[in-house]
């Protein structure tokens, strides 16, 4: 009987969690640079729950960002998409790039990522875009 009431606590304080994440998802301020047109959506506040180390860099003389992501949130997530920004000097952002975390990462965790970038820029802003938290299992 305890073990179920966990479960159950559990489940609505997971519930609770993504009601108020998909409530923080707002829209970012527009861009003033006239080439980017697209409009860019995230959830606000996930960078300490998702600490990421990442590094530029190439493979076979093509342009990649690669790097880790650790799982400080409390709960197991999968489905994890990487936001890449390339950044002109002035640090206007030019493109935008999507790149997948495979696999779940579990808390405490770290999971690898790499995202090919068609053309070198001279930084990057790398953020998560959005993942999916794991089903609770009772």
């Amino acid at each position: 009987m305890r073990r179920a009431l966990e479960t159950v606590v559990t489940c609505a304080v997971v519930a609770v969690l993504i009601q108020g994440c998909a409530g923080g998802m707002t829209q970012s301020a527009p861009s003033t640079s006239a080439s980017a047109s697209a409009q860019s959506y995230g959830v606000y506040g996930m960078e300490g729950y998702f600490p990421i180390d990442w590094q530029a860099g190439e493979r076979r003389g093509q342009p990649i960002v690669t790097g880790h992501v650790t799982n400080a949130w409390g709960i197991g997530v999968n489905n994890v998409r990487m936001r890449i920004e390339a950044l002109d000097p002035a640090g206007g952002v030019t493109a935008t790039y999507i790149g997948y975390v495979f696999g779940d990462v579990t808390p405490g965790t770290r999971a690898y990522f790499e995202v090919p970038v068609p053309q070198k820029a001279p930084s990057y802003r790398v953020s998560v875009l959005s993942f999916d938290p794991q089903q609770c299992r009772g």
